[in-house]
């Protein structure tokens, strides 16, 4: 334990020392309704004294209650005058859609996240749909596949469950045992984030509102994840074979 928290120590210092997101460049996502659908339109605003050249990225991920993922993104390059605000690009989703979405805009300078906003519609509906399919399924007595629950507490733990979500899906990982990311409370204002499958942990990290760091933490448990699911695999066929 208390190595883990000397390493959660570091990573938090190296936190300190690293460039804050939206303070001089400000992501910013306007949702505007029109009849049965919203617009969805990614602004920027430059707020210092110098111009600035920047390049963007806004992803609308929708997710169904079968765990398949569809992603469209715009992207490309633009600047800011000073103080200047400017519409970087425009979606739109309907009303009556019964995904789960995210629209989630990335602002670049120099290949560094510099501001981000993300927006999310339907997540209550979803993990309705999916309580009661896993109620359902097991009823019946089928076995359950690729499911992950979540229960976080803060945006940098529902900003890691996104990126490790998609990427569950994306992988097509598909376990045979549920996959839980769990938040919970930390010393100060900081908190733990935890992946696990049934009892077993698999990855623990320290929270931070940092998008790179998250989605750097994501991939390191995708890799637990995928090797737990294969070990067991393995395991099985080896008993079986014995």
């Amino acid at each position: 334990m208390k190595l883990l928290f000397f390493i959660l120590n570091i990573l938090l210092c190296q936190t300190i020392t690293a460039q804050f997101t939206n303070t001089e460049v400000i992501a910013k996502i306007k949702t505007e309704p029109l009849d049965d659908v919203i617009s969805m339109i990614g602004t920027a605003t430059n707020t210092t004294e110098i111009y600035k050249s920047l390049t963007y990225k806004m992803s609308v991920f929708r997710t169904d209650v079968n765990n398949n993922v569809s992603t469209t993104n715009q992207e490309g390059r633009f600047t800011l005058e000073t103080n200047e605000t400017k519409e970087l690009s425009t979606t739109t989703i309907n009303t009556n859609e019964q995904y789960k979405i995210v629209i989630l805009l990335l602002i670049y300078e120099d290949e560094k996240i510099v501001g981000k906003d993300r927006v999310s519609f339907n997540e209550k509906i979803i993990e309705k749909q999916k309580t009661k399919a896993v109620e359902e399924d097991a009823d019946d007595g089928i076995e359950l596949k690729g499911i992950v629950i979540e229960e976080t507490k803060t945006k940098p733990g529902k900003d890691f469950y996104d990126f490790f979500y998609n990427s569950y899906t994306l992988n097509q990982i598909n376990g045979n045992k549920i996959v839980a990311v769990y938040e919970k409370l930390s010393f100060g204002r900081s908190t733990i984030i935890q992946v696990k499958i049934e009892d077993n942990l698999i990855h623990e990290f320290l929270g931070k509102p940092d998008l790179e760091y998250l989605e750097q933490m994501s991939k390191i448990a995708i890799r637990k994840v995928y090797k737990y699911f294969k070990d067991q695999k393995k395991q099985k066929k080896d008993i079986f074979q014995y």
